[in-house]
C-alpha cells in the first residue's frame, strides 16, 4: 500500500496489517520521495522504521518532481500525483500485488468535489474519487472521515507524520481544507463535509450509468478501429444533443489514448468545431501526441504525427485578424489553429517556465478586452519576457530561427495595441505574473497543421 507517513496512510496501514493474517493478505509499503521538502529524508526514515517493526518490506525510489514538471509541461501538484501513481503502478507490477491501497477518505472527496466545481469541472469531475481505480487502486476508507481517523489513532496511541506543506494556504486545496470548508459548516450548511461526499457518491454512480450508454452511441459511429487510431462519422455526432456529443468525443479519446489526461473542454470544442465546420479541417494537434482531423464526413483521432493524405504546413499565409470580445474559443480559418482564453485564480497557473510554450499565463492587469488575434506586421514590436528594452517581431523570429513558413501563421495576441504573446514562443515582459497579480487569463494555442 502506498503510505506516505501522514494519519491517513498510518492508519490504514495498520488497519490491513491487523486484517493481513485472517484475510490471508501479502502486503507492502511503497513510498515516493518527491523531493521537494527538506523534511523528506525524516519521512523517508519514519516509513522505514514503521515497515521494520511491522515486518513488511519497504519499496522507495526518489523523483525530482521539478524536473518532471518541466518534461511533462504539468502544474507541480499534477506531476507529483501522476509520478505517484506511476511509480505505484511500476512497483506492484515489478513484486506482484494485484491491488494498490491508497488512504483517500471522506474529506479529501468533499474537497475534490469543491476543487472540480471552482475549475468548472464536468459530472465526471464532481463524482470525486471511486471507490476503486481501473481495477488495481483501491480506497479502503472512502467513506471513513478525518475525525474517525484520528480517533482511531488516538486510542492505539499512534504518532503520525505532518506536512508542512497541508498548512500553506498557497495551494488551492489547501485554502478549500483550512477556509472554505469550515465557512461553509459555520455558516452556511452544518455537517457539509458529509453533504458534499453523499453527493459525490450520487454524480458518480448517476455518471457511470450515463457512460454505459455512451459507449452504444460511439460503437455506431465507428468508421473503423485500430490501436492508437480511430475514425468516426462526423454526420454521426452532428445529429447528437451537444452534451452527448462533448461525451462521445471524450469516450473516442479515452478509446485512442487510454486515458484523459490533459484534455480539457476547449481541446473537446475545437473537435466539435471541426465536427460542425463546412469543409475539411485540421489536423489539430493535443496534449499526449494526439492529432485530430477531418477530411469529408470522416473524423480521425490518432496517436503521433500520423496525420492524412495532403496534410501539409501553410507556407504562404494571407493576412488575418480577428477580435474576440471575451473569454472562449476563436478558430483561425487561415490557418485552422485556435486560440483559448480563460480567467483563473493565480493560484491555479502552473509555473510559467513548466507551461510549455503552447500555454501562456498572463497578468490580469495587462489585459483589457476587446482582444486582437492577428498575425504579424511590418513593424511589430515588443519587450519579449526576460530580454531588456523593445524588439521587433521579425528579429525576434530571426534570433529563434522560425521558419519562415510558421511566422506568417503565428498568432499574436494583443491588447489596447500591445502585444501580449506571440503565441507558441514567448510573452511580453508588461503580461508576466507578478506578486501584485490579482487574476490571470490562461490563453493555451491548439495547433493544426503543424
Amino acid at each position: 500500500m502506498a503510505v506516505s507517513g501522514g494519519p491517513d496512510s498510518l492508519a490504514l496501514l495498520h488497519l490491513l496489517a491487523e486484517r493481513a493474517s485472517d484475510r490471508q493478505l501479502r502486503l507492502g509499503i511503497a513510498h515516493l520521495d518527491h523531493g521537494l521538502r527538506e523534511e523528506s529524508v525524516r519521512d523517508v526514515d519514519f516509513v522505514r522504521h514503521l515497515a521494520a517493526r511491522l515486518g513488511l518490506i519497504l519499496y522507495t525510489e526518489r523523483v525530482d518532481v521539478r524536473a518532471l514538471q518541466r518534461r511533462w509541461r504539468l502544474p507541480l501538484e499534477a506531476a507529483g500525483r501522476q509520478a505517484r501513481y506511476r511509480f505505484f503502478q511500476e512497483t506492484a507490477d515489478r513484486h506482484g500485488f494485484n491491488k494498490v491501497a491508497l488512504a483517500h477518505h471522506a474529506d479529501d472527496n468533499a474537497e475534490t468535489l469543491l476543487l472540480n466545481l471552482l475549475r468548472g469541472s464536468g459530472r465526471l469531475g464532481l463524482g470525486g474519487m471511486p471507490p476503486m481505480r481501473g481495477g488495481r487502486f483501491i480506497r479502503p476508507l472512502i467513506r471513513a472521515d478525518r475525525a474517525d481517523i484520528m480517533d482511531y489513532l488516538h486510542r492505539r496511541n499512534l504518532s503520525a507524520l505532518t506536512d508542512s506543506t497541508n498548512a500553506d494556504n498557497g495551494f488551492l486545496r489547501n485554502r478549500i481544507r483550512n477556509q472554505l470548508i469550515p465557512l461553509l459548516e459555520r455558516d452556511y450548511q452544518p455537517g457539509v463535509r458529509a453533504v458534499l461526499q453523499r453527493s459525490a457518491e450520487v454524480l458518480r454512480e448517476e455518471e457511470e450509468w450515463i457512460e454505459s450508454h455512451v459507449q452504444p452511441i460511439l460503437d455506431q459511429a465507428v468508421i473503423a478501429r485500430q490501436p492508437g487510431r480511430l475514425t468516426l462519422r462526423a454526420c454521426a455526432l452532428r445529429g447528437l444533443a451537444s452534451a452527448l456529443q462533448r461525451r462521445v468525443v471524450r469516450a473516442g479519446l479515452r478509446l485512442v489514448q487510454l486515458n484523459l489526461h490533459r484534455i480539457a473542454f476547449t481541446h473537446v470544442e475545437a473537435i466539435l468545431d471541426l465536427v460542425h465546420g463546412a469543409s475539411d479541417g485540421g489536423p489539430l494537434d493535443l496534449p499526449e501526441h494526439v492529432r485530430v482531423w477531418r477530411r469529408g464526413d470522416s473524423l480521425t483521432i490518432a496517436l503521433g504525427n500520423t496525420g492524412s493524405a495532403g496534410d501539409s504546413p501553410i507556407s504562404d499565409c494571407a493576412d488575418y485578424s480577428y477580435r474576440m470580445e471575451s473569454y472562449g474559443v476563436l478558430t483561425v480559418t487561415e490557418t485552422g489553429d485556435s486560440i483559448a482564453l480563460t480567467a483563473i485564480e493565480p493560484n491555479m497557473a502552473a509555473d510559467p517556465a513548466g507551461a510549455g510554450p503552447l500555454t501562456a499565463y498572463l497578468d490580469g492587469a495587462a489585459v483589457e478586452f476587446p482582444i486582437m488575434i492577428r498575425n504579424v506586421r511590418p513593424g511589430d514590436r515588443f519587450s519579449p519576457f526576460g530580454v531588456e528594452g523593445t524588439q521587433k517581431v521579425k528579429k525576434f523570429f530571426i534570433d529563434h530561427k522560425v521558419p519562415r513558413d510558421q511566422r506568417r501563421r503565428c498568432p499574436l495576441l494583443l491588447s489596447q495595441g500591445r502585444i501580449l504573446w506571440v503565441a507558441g514562443y514567448r510573452i511580453d515582459h508588461h503580461a508576466r505574473l507578478n506578486r501584485r497579480t490579482r487574476q490571470v487569463l490562461k490563453a493555451e494555442l491548439i495547433l493544426a497543421n503543424r
